[in-house]
């Protein structure tokens, strides 16, 4: 299994030196600077894409629908009004900066009526879909909910002082920086709707602490770094269960070659993860990104362990823009009990996929997925999704 993992890693360092060549300094630092207003909104507002001295609120965010259709067992194919995001941010001045992320999944509508008793009901706090032992939110005196569909979740709220290029200083919630898609995972960047199984599965998909971060010069490269300290997952944004706290890192250099060349690991640890019963948890992670012309290679791989669980997944991702057009292949693998190995729980997912970009703010995706399941008893399948993805900005 650890062949399978570090297998993109390898690919991406052997097409680099094939595929094109060194590029200048001046190129590079353009090319960084091009990044940095590319990824405005996926890096939460830290950078201004103008001088203007206007500070009222500014609201964008993202919207998609979408069709499915699989020959999964029992599944039924119709539409989902999958997302619909909110994004408010505004300069405070004096360097501060306020960002928030209001996401409305799968058109909530909630109605009830009676009197509820105080206690606790299950509900997927860290919202990576699946709710663990242990996720519960608090339940007061009020009205009970006898119909409900969809989610509302607070996905980022945030401060941010931005003191100087090398070191920038957050606190509130915002998203885990562990690899690439957890952080840059809007419709409007990503090539499909699903995304690769692994992910926030191993790092959560958010955190509410306090984050420094900031990108320092080596020589003619870069390194982009992040570090953090946050209550763990498995909590709720008004306490922690626990006195220990959650850590992690991110680094990412990126070389002066093509068009870009990004290696980089990340890690984290739990001592008392909530989630799982106050156990210890750690994960830790590779990634890469590599860009030659109309061609990038994106690979990710990141395993995690509890106590007595372990997990482990990858994906390598390759792309091709031409015109209005970028078509894509994906492999990733993902085993949810990597450490039993009586019991075959692997899933293999093959992706191709292909989006139309109408304009700046409209894309069309199709997509389709071969998933393939390590255990002979369980049925592979096929999914298909078609969406219409819009982003609601300038």
């Amino acid at each position: 299994m650890f062949k399978k993992l570090i297998v993109p890693a390898f690919v991406g360092l052997a097409l680099a030196p094939a595929i094109a060549s060194s590029a200048t300094l001046k190129e590079l630092e353009d090319r960084i600077n091009q990044l940095e207003e590319e990824a405005l909104i996926a890096t939460e507002g830290v950078y201004e894409l103008s001088t203007s001295n206007d500070n009222r609120m500014k609201i964008s965010g993202y919207t998609d629908v979408e069709y499915h259709t699989s020959t999964k067992k029992d599944s039924v194919d119709g539409f989902r009004l999958h997302h619909m995001s909110l994004f408010f941010e505004k300069d405070l001045g004096s360097k501060w900066h306020f960002f928030s992320e209001i996401e409305y999944e799968d058109a909530p509508k909630f109605e009830g009526e009676g009197e509820s008793q105080p206690g606790t009901i299950p509900f997927d706090v860290d919202g990576d879909g699946t709710i663990d032992p242990g996720e519960v939110i608090a339940v007061s005196d009020g009205e009970v909910i006898d119909d409900a569909q969809g989610k509302i979740f607070v996905e980022a709220v945030n401060l941010t002082y931005k003191w100087r290029q090398e070191a920038n200083f957050r606190i509130g919630r915002m998203f885990t920086p562990g690899g690439i898609w957890n952080v840059d995972h809007y419709p409007t960047f990503v090539p499909t709707q699903e995304r690769p199984q692994h992910i926030r599965k191993m790092f959560p998909q958010v955190m509410d602490g306090a984050q420094v971060f900031g990108t320092v010069a080596l020589g003619s490269s870069f390194a982009n770094y992040d570090l953090y300290y946050a209550n763990g997952t498995g909590n709720t944004a008004k306490h922690d269960h626990n006195q220990a706290k959650a850590t992690g890192a991110k680094l990412s250099l990126i070389f002066p070659v093509l068009n870009h060349f990004e290696l980089g690991a990340s890690v984290y640890n739990d001592p008392e993860d909530t989630a799982k019963n106050d156990e210890e948890y750690s994960a830790t992670g590779f990634h890469g990104k590599i860009k030659a012309g109309p061609v990038t290679l994106q690979f990710e791989q990141a395993a995690s362990a509890w106590d007595v669980d372990e997990r482990e997944g990858y994906y390598a991702q390759l792309l091709y823009d031409w015109d209005k057009y970028t078509f894509g292949v994906r492999n990733d693998y993902y085993d949810s009990d990597a450490d039993d190995t009586a019991t075959e729980s692997g899933k293999t997912q093959n992706s191709v996929f292909v989006n139309y970009h109408v304009n700046k703010n409209v894309t069309l995706k199709a997509e389709y997925h071969a998933v393939d399941h390590e255990d002979d008893a369980t049925k592979d399948y096929g999914k298909a999704v078609f969406s219409v993805v819009g982003y609601l900005g300038n």
